[in-house]
């Protein structure tokens, strides 16, 4: 049998991680429907710094690896490894004040020795004894007196050093370069020199990729997931590029606040991309009329639409084959629950916790300001403090990159009611969800019906979600879109669909199942792959090849 390749071409920073990135999750059950096709072979280009990255992310998705390629350049860049280098030091080192408290230990222990050798020699009788011992010892007492002067010495130049350092640390403009540079460490893509350079970087390791990539004439055409990498334009092959949504251009201000200049130039990126583009394809109707065709002038005829396949979570945490499969789920499930608590980055004693069943409501969502985070802590705060509903709310985001989330959360003493939970694995993903009393996504703008939905559903737990565009596209029941969808601009409607979905989960649940299996979970993975393979092939014999 014949195997025709196609190409996925991937260009993510170094500090990505695959796992945590709604791009990454699609990209994995991608690679997993494209597994039950024995005629298609995928070959995934991408930088040294994310192959892996794609191991993590194929390992914990279940994806075969043997079932794709992948072509990378062989090692890493010299500055990017001098980095990772600093930060596994930094990790590793004791600290210097841990080091002199050693010190101390250790010449205290010698300095009792000599007084116990000491008190020994002054009450000994016998001379032959003496000499005996004086014999056997002498060794030991100069090799003692070296190794105390060595302790006196190390001692002595930590202790010079240190001074030396704080005098230092005391000049304004030591203050400030120090200040700089522990800033550029810890927050390097907010640094325009580190941005620039890193620039500089992914333009070498594009150009070594491309030249891999024009090596490999047996694959038919290529695709890339998003329209941040206007290097995939400079393939020669045939080429499909996925705009998901232009996020950066329907919330300028709210970006811009997050990243400033960093943002302006991922903007200017995709805008270069799109322009130079070739062939298109989109989650949904709406992003494709309205963004590519409205916007930026596409020809529609150069324009794809392929919705989600069912992201389902149940194969991951639900049981099956046994008397008691709801018992042995949930047992699972609060167990990988109490592991994800160590996760919780706004809390420091979160795992008290995991002592009890914790009622909750769920968000899973980076933290961008199209996710309209803010809006949904408004209404839960409205929820908490005047209609008395003393459920958490968990999340998923990291809230050290939005100040305003936590001053929201600090302001309104919600520290101990609001977790964030950050760095989730998909198991532990699947089993919030699972516990969580009510699903919520109140995402302002999405490029295809948000994963919510049948990641909820498949768990058992009912979802209420923001009426937009791309969620009606999916979500064809008026009946069920009065109920289970509110105004995401309007935190009081937010607050009265969650209470409403509380306290009827079980009808809720019920019709939304309903839909789930007669529409949305028919749509499979491997369904989203075939639309891929004849968009592609599509693509490529339009060009001959």
């Amino acid at each position: 049998m014949s195997v025709k390749k196609y190409g996925i071409y991937l260009a993510y920073p170094p500090s990505v991680d695959l796992r945590a990135e709604g791009l990454g999750r699609h990209l994995a059950e991608f690679l997993k429907g494209a597994q039950e096709r024995d005629n298609v072979c995928f070959v995934v280009a991408c930088p040294s710094w994310t192959r892996q990255s794609l191991q993590q992310l194929c390992s914990e998705a279940d994806v075969d690896p043997e079932t794709f390629e992948t072509i990378s350049p062989r090692s890493k860049p010299l500055l990017l490894r001098a980095y990772e280098g600093y930060l596994k030091i930094k990790q590793r080192r004791i600290s210097r004040g841990k080091f002199r408290a050693l010190l101390k230990r250790l010449h205290v222990f010698l300095d009792n020795l000599s007084l116990l050798i000491e008190k020994k020699l002054v009450g000994m009788r016998s001379l032959t004894l003496g000499i005996l011992l004086g014999i056997i010892f002498l060794p030991f007492l100069l090799m003692f007196g070296i190794f105390r002067g060595i302790i006196l010495v190390v001692s002595k130049i930590f202790s010079f050093g240190k001074k030396v350092g704080q005098i230092m640390l005391k000049n304004s403009k030591v203050q400030s370069y120090r200040r700089r540079q522990q800033q550029i460490l810890r927050e390097p893509k907010q640094n325009s020199r580190v941005v620039r350079l890193y620039r500089y970087m992914e333009e070498a390791e594009s150009a070594i990729l491309r030249r891999l990539i024009e090596r490999r004439q047996d694959v038919i055409a290529w695709y890339c997931p998003t329209a941040f990498w206007p290097h995939f334009n400079e393939i020669s092959a045939p080429r499909l590029m996925c705009v998901p949504d232009v996020v950066l251009g329907d919330f300028p201000v709210g970006f811009a606040g997050v990243g400033g200049e960093r943002f302006l130039e991922n903007f200017r990126q995709v805008e270069e991309a799109i322009r130079g583009g070739e062939y298109f394809v989109t989650y949904s109707k709406h992003v494709m009329w309205n963004t590519l065709v409205k916007r930026y002038s596409v020809n529609p005829n150069n324009v794809y639409v392929v919705p989600h396949g069912a992201n389902r979570l149940d194969e991951l945490v639900v049981a099956s084959g046994c008397p008691f499969n709801d018992s042995v789920t949930n047992q699972l499930c609060q167990s990988l629950f109490r592991g994800a608590l160590s996760k919780v980055v706004n809390h420091p004693n979160a795992k008290i916790f995991g002592s009890g069943n914790v009622r909750f409501i769920f968000y899973a969502s980076q933290f961008r300001p199209n996710k309209n985070v803010i809006s949904l802590l408004r209404a839960y705060n409205h929820l908490l403090k005047r209609r008395y509903i003393g459920l958490k709310l968990v999340l998923t985001g990291n809230p050290k990159t939005t100040p305003e989330i936590i001053s929201f959360i600090n302001e309104n003493n919600l520290e101990n009611d609001v977790l964030c939970l950050h760095g989730l694995t998909a198991q532990e993903l699947a089993a919030c969800y699972r516990l969580a009393d009510l699903a919520v996504n109140p995402s302002l703008s999405e490029g295809g019906c948000p994963f919510t939905f049948a990641e909820a559903i498949s768990v058992g737990t009912p979802v209420v979600m923001a009426r937009i565009p791309v969620t009606e596209e999916v979500m064809v029941d008026p009946e069920l879109n009065s109920d289970m969808l509110f105004n995401p601009y309007d935190y009081r409607d937010i607050a009265d669909r969650i209470e409403w979905a509380l306290e009827n989960k079980g009808e809720l649940y019920k019709r939304q199942r309903k839909f789930f299996e007669e529409v949305v979970g028919k749509r499979t993975w491997r369904n989203v792959v075939d639309d891929y393979i004849n968009i592609l092939d599509e693509i490529a014999e339009s060009r001959g090849k």
